[in-house]
């Protein structure tokens, strides 16, 4: 079996309700919309079935039939992205951006997309189909994410031998340095004030999922939780959150 063919099946697996069910010849195909009277798109054989399942890209869903995981949703875009953006891709979505440089000059660099993590909390669903996680609690958890980036910003582990020498005026770079490692140390502030006024196994499913970019899926294995568990405690996390924040 081709990893094309593979990497072809689990892409068309990553759209909303297909399905990778047993078809005939005891082999299995992806169904779209999970419509098994509909034309499957492709099929792989049980052998590379058992494999994906081990490798934690796909899980069971129904006796007979598997969906995609966080884990499979990240490999299909590790496979789609550039070489040099395959490793962040798996995790984040990464854009192109205009920036400026210390120059003044605007400058276009790719990175993570700042609101990938959001996008995916929003995209949450409940078994009716409603939206998992309300308003407040979508805005609650934007608030901790950008004050947790800029609790993070210009961080540098060790010396940095690229900065500018420490200025004695008011108008020096050591000035600007102390204001922006103080605003740092404030954000970085109410971060820990937020996230200390949740329940321990709360604290860390928010800080997991919504400051690392961990999957539901592979937090639950983490845990040792059953299936889903982790969107209840993630919500329930993220609206003590919206209480207090």
């Amino acid at each position: 079996m081709s990893e094309a063919r593979v990497d072809r099946a689990l892409e068309r697996l990553s759209v909303p309700g297909a399905v990778l069910a047993a078809d005939r010849g005891g082999a299995y195909a992806v169904f779209p919309g999970g419509d098994r009277r509909r034309r499957p798109s492709v099929r792989l054989p049980v052998e590379t079935v058992d494999l994906l399942e081990s490798d934690g890209a796909i899980a069971r869903c129904a006796p007979d039939a598997f969906a995609i995981t966080d884990a499979g949703r990240a490999r299909v875009r590790r496979g789609a992205a550039r070489s040099d953006e395959a490793f962040l891709a798996q995790h984040v979505e990464v854009v192109s951006r205009a920036v400026i440089d210390r120059d003044g000059d605007i400058q276009d660099v790719r990175g993570a997309e700042p609101n990938a993590v959001l996008r995916r909390l929003a995209a949450l669903r409940g078994a009716d189909g409603e939206a998992w996680l309300s308003a407040a609690e979508l805005a609650a958890a934007g608030r901790l994410w950008t004050e947790w980036r800029r609790s993070e910003i210009g961080q540098v582990r060790g010396s940095d031998w690229t900065a500018p020498p420490l200025g004695t005026s008011a108008r020096g770079a050591g000035n600007a340095q102390d204001i922006a490692m103080a605003n740092r140390c404030d954000a970085r502030r109410r971060v820990e004030a937020a996230l200390g006024r949740l329940a321990p196994p709360l604290r860390r499913v928010v800080e997991r999922i919504c400051l690392h970019e961990e999957g539901l899926e592979a937090l639950e294995r983490a845990q040792g939780w059953p299936s889903r568990s982790g969107k209840l405690a993630l919500k329930l996390g993220l609206a003590q959150l919206a209480a207090g924040f």
